[in-house]
């Protein structure tokens, strides 16, 4: 049998409709072999069948946003019902079966709420009409105009066990006469979906509640009394229920189900789709669409990107994509080089949990899972400049550094507040720097030393070679806050040479008088900020007399008085190939091992090197490592666990060190470095990023954008922050810009490169230098062909892959550690085997959000996701009501919205400056087409939003004589006929900007 998953049920005598796949099939109530009645292009759902029997109401996408549309029962083509372009649903018939009835927020000020309109079944000019019961979602009708309505109720299978103030309740006015009252209001549950059926007991009120934890079928009385459950469901809720005043229809888990109130019974409807699952196929996807990380090769040469939870590794320009990791049913994040530039570490989730996992471009080498370690979920992922050490931040609001060689994981600080505000290595990596939330108010900077082998002992003590305590300075704390923060200290990055620290602070405080109201505020409030790591080492920010620096142009590369020492060597040399030549150390299998990975080691470092060989001033450092680790700065002990290793006591697959850890020791005067902070002399700003480069330092600012500016979808490119890249160089004592529209940015673990994202585009340069002026992808330009990654997608194996962290998730993330005292393992187990009978992404995500409904604390939402596309045509509205006048010949224009003529968005089109239109008057024509009783302007400005349009309207009556109509003409034009009169010869008017939002009701009824 193929059973797929069924959902908005309908039932006429022993026919029920239901949506599957999206579509509408048919089948008996008796169950057995579906038949598909709409194989429609956008997605369907919330079917009514009428009461004969001979017609289906439901809501289709066929055009854009949802409306109603009326096809024959038995089949056939469908017919678009209203252009409301809002939000809608279908909610059953008239009990005299000749109109529609049916929910929409369209004209409300708040999304959330809905209103109920009607519209003749018979009706060919989309005219509907308001019905006089106030704000609602559902309605029954009983006898002699009874009628009982449901207010605020969506699906409470979505907000499982909600009490909240917008649960569902019902209303009724049992005697017709328009008064209401509230119905079963001692009731504590989520109300939803009314049904007036009369039984062989009297009228009762069927309906869905949840307030004895499950969702089931209840009924009661008109009058409120003998309260009963009808159904006995425990695993899954009773959801949508439609009936035909006989049966009750409705769906749980993804089964169909028909209660008879004559039976008392409710029986499983076995039915059969015989449909090919096309939704189900593979497909291949733009991989800069769902692009959301990528990471530079050490050298800045190659890239690796993780898109739609795949990753790859790639040449920046030219050469084969190589594919990393399963092809489906798992997820790849933040993947980073290693430093043999031949492997990478990431994150995945194959086996369930997500893990770190290292991955070969030596296909012969399989990937190591770290599994077992307590990693949390990474939130970001950095590999230390030498070592098999990486540093992760987690959602537990961690920073952890794990050995990938002993699979040892050392926890180095976690916060109260929030997430790790961003974290760098040091470049000789055994220092991290980090953004710690102290408080709820202050994030500062901390400094975190991994323990040197020597200095580990069993009590900690100093010994004099022998065995016996000596004397020795105490070892300064670890880690140990090194900025003193006004509110937020965030995003550290080291300067390449180890001179500085760079990071970002919230502690501007320049106030900017407000230009509408008496009042100050701080729109930007931060700057970049540096603190100079050694104790005597100048403001870099201060031009010398001599017209010099002390340190030979603070980083940027000069030449050396001893080549043996600071010149590059020609093995180094070779390691960093000119931009025109393809370096195929990436992926070359053929290449010898020790020789290529001895070379590599040192390319990695090739910008540390020559920095650190010039770093080594003896006579201006202290003697020892303890007086350098002397400190008065706040101070955080935070207990490391035992076994800590040195990360120079790299042990890596193939890598001898040449030059002793020691001699490469980036030495930092912790004693008084509070005091260090200093400001780079450039605006306050909103900034985003700061990294150093050999030189200079890279920053991100970004204006500032008004709330109003903000309001475009979820996933709209238009919602993301773009800046400007800009470097501050230390030589010239100035900020330069060097690339716009940025949003993120990273350098190259050798600092030569910088890759940067710009909308759905990413783009890799020279570090020193400004962007280049070309568009195409390429070499010379840097920008990167994303269409060569191939990106293939399995929807069955995705929508496992997606059940699994949506549960995790919330696993993860939740609230209360007890998960609010629900099984969530059993839930897990629950839903999983509906995953096989989804057949489209609207089911899967269905299928989540009634999973994470279970948690019962409402705002378990999901959202977005990739759709089966469906055409959209715009809908132009007119901001008024028009209704059809015979006599005119027309639609007579009422309640023009006259809202402010500089908002165009926040007023009628009809009401602009220089369009002469008033209430009262009668639209003849759109664009030159002819409107009358079956034709509205509606039909007619259907993808028409944002154009130019021609409105038609007779001449207005001069002297109590009426004119006739003029013909349309592309623009008004006036001809005064007395003194203080003007008669309009043209009334044709051309109106700009069709706004597609519908405020207020476009009603022509």
């Amino acid at each position: 049998m193929t059973a797929g998953y069924y959902r908005f049920p309908t039932i006429y005598h022993d026919t029920i409709v239901f949506v599957s796949e999206d579509d509408l099939w048919t089948v008996s109530r008796h169950g057995g072999i579906a038949r598909r009645l709409t194989s429609n292009l956008g997605e369907v759902n919330h079917p009514a069948l009428s009461p004969d029997g001979q017609w289906l109401a439901f809501v289709g996408r066929e055009e854009g946003m949802p409306e109603v549309y009326l096809m024959p029962a038995d089949g056939g083509s469908a017919r678009r019902m209203t252009y409301f372009n809002s939000r809608c649903q279908v909610l059953g018939w008239s009990r005299d079966g000749r109109a529609i009835l049916f929910a929409s927020n369209a004209g409300q000020f708040y999304p959330g709420d809905y209103s109920l309109f009607q519209i003749a079944h018979e009706s060919r000019n989309g005219g509907a009409v308001p019905m006089p019961v106030g704000p609602a979602r559902s309605i029954a009708f009983g006898p002699d105009g009874a009628v009982v309505i449901g207010r605020n109720p969506g699906d409470p299978a979505r907000w499982k066990r909600y009490r909240g103030g917008t649960a569902g309740h019902l209303w009724i006015d049992s005697d017709g006469n328009g008064q209401f009252e509230r119905y079963l209001a001692g009731i504590r549950g989520n109300i939803a979906s009314p049904m007036w059926l009369e039984t062989g007991e009297g009228p009762r009120v069927f309906f869905v509640s949840d307030h004895e934890g499950v969702g089931n079928l209840y009924s009661a009385t008109p009058a409120g009394d003998d309260l009963r459950r009808h159904t006995d469901h425990e695993d899954f809720y009773a959801r949508n229920p439609s009936t035909d005043g006989r049966r009750i229809v409705y769906h749980a888990g993804a089964d169909l189900y028909v209660y008879d109130p004559e039976t008392q019974r409710s029986d499983l409807v076995v039915a059969e789709c015989r449909s090919p699952r096309v939704q189900r196929n593979r497909r291949f996807v733009p991989a800069a669409a769902y692009l959301d990380h990528a990471r530079l090769h050490p050298s800045g040469d190659a890239l690796a990107v993780t898109t739609r939870g795949k990753a790859f590794a790639f040449f920046n320009h030219e050469g084969p994509v190589l594919r990393l990791g399963a092809p489906n049913g798992a997820r790849h994040r933040l993947p980073d080089w290693l430093n043999d530039g031949q492997r990478l570490v990431m994150v995945d989730d194959e086996a369930g949990e997500e893990e770190l996992v290292i991955y070969s471009a030596d296909l012969e080498e399989e990937p190591r899972r770290l599994s077992g370690l307590d990693i949390g979920r990474p939130i970001a992922i950095r590999v230390s400049p030498l070592g098999e050490k990486v540093a992760i931040s987690n959602h537990r609001q961690e920073l952890l550094i794990v050995d990938l060689e002993s699979s040892q994981v050392t926890v180095v600080d976690r916060s109260e507040w929030r997430p790790i505000a961003g974290f760098d290595w040091a470049p000789d990596g055994r220092w991290l720097a980090y953004g710690f939330a102290a408080s709820l108010t202050t994030t500062e900077i901390r400094l975190y030393r991994l323990v040197e082998p020597e200095e580990t002992n069993p009590e900690n003590v100093a010994t004099d070679g022998e065995g016996d305590p000596s004397p020795a300075v105490a070892p300064a704390p670890n880690p140990i806050a090194v900025t003193r923060p006004v509110l937020h200290d965030v995003g550290p990055s080291f300067d390449p040479d180890g001179k500085y620290l760079y990071f970002l602070s919230y502690r501007e405080f320049n106030p900017v008088y407000d230009n509408l109201q008496f009042d100050l505020g701080f729109p930007w409030g931060m700057r970049p900020y540096l603190i100079t790591l050694q104790a005597d080492r100048a403001n870099p920010f201060i031009p010398r007399p001599d017209g010099g620096d002390e340190d030979e142009g603070a980083g940027e590369e000069q030449e050396s008085d001893e080549p043996e020492e600071d010149a590059e060597t020609d093995d180094e040399a070779d390691l960093e190939p000119a931009d025109d030549e393809l370096d195929d150390e990436l992926l070359d299998e053929e290449e010898d091992d020790d020789g290529e990975d001895e070379l590599e080691h040192n390319g990695a470092d090739d910008a540390d090197s020559d920095a650190n060989q010039r770093r080594r001033r003896p006579a201006q450092r202290p003697r020892n490592r303890e007086s350098t680790m002397r400190t008065t700065a706040k101070a955080v002990v935070t207990e490391t666990p035992e076994g800590s290793q040195e990360p120079g006591d790299e042990h890596r697959k193939g890598k001898s060190h040449k030059s002793s850890n020691r001699e490469r020791e980036l030495v930092i005067d912790l004693e008084g470095i509070e005091r260090r902070v200093i400001a780079f002399p450039v605006p306050d700003n909103r900034y985003g990023q700061i990294a150093g480069v050999p030189g200079r330092a890279l920053f991100t600012s970004f204006p500032a954008r008004g709330a109003l500016d903000l309001e475009n979808g979820w996933d709209d490119d238009d919602d993301t922050d773009y800046g400007a890249l800009r470097a501050w160089v230390f030589k010239d004592y100035k900020s330069e810009p060097i690339a716009d529209h940025v949003s993120t940015f990273e350098v190259s673990r050798n600092r030569k490169k910088v890759l940067y994202f710009s909308g759905r585009r990413v783009r890799v340069i020279s570090a020193t230098e400004k962007a280049p002026h070309d568009s195409g992808p390429g070499r010379k330009s840097g920008w990167i062909d994303l269409s060569r990654i191939k990106v293939s997608v399995s929807p069955p194996s995705e929508w496992e892959q997606m059940y699994r962290e949506a549960w995790r998730l919330q696993r993860d993330h939740f609230w209360t550690e007890d998960m609010a005292d629900v099984d969530w393992n059993a839930v897990y187990d629950r839903y999983l085997p509906l995953l096989d009978r989804v057949n489209s992404r609207s089911e899967f995500s269905d299928l989540v959000w009634e999973m994470q409904g279970e948690l019962g604390t409402s705002h378990a939402l999901e959202f977005g996701g990739d759709y089966r596309p469906s055409p959209y045509y715009s809908q132009g509205v007119l901001g008024a009501n028009l209704a059809w006048d015979a006599d005119a010949g027309g639609y007579r224009i009422h309640d023009i919205v006259a809202g402010d003529s500089w908002e165009p968005d926040e007023c009628s089109p009809l009401a602009a400056p220089g369009v002469d239109i008033r209430e009262g008057d009668v639209l003849l024509a759109i664009n030159g087409q002819r409107l009358d009783a079956e034709t509205s302007p509606a039909q007619l400005l259907v993808n028409q939003a944002g154009q130019e349009v021609l409105l038609t309207l007779p001449v207005r009556r001069v002297n109590g004589t009426p004119g006739e109509p003029s013909p349309a003409q592309a623009e008004p034009t006036a001809q005064p006929t007395s003194p203080g009169e003007r008669e309009r010869k043209a009334r044709a008017v051309v109106v700009r900007q069709l706004r597609q939002r519908s405020c207020p009701l476009p009603c022509l009824g």
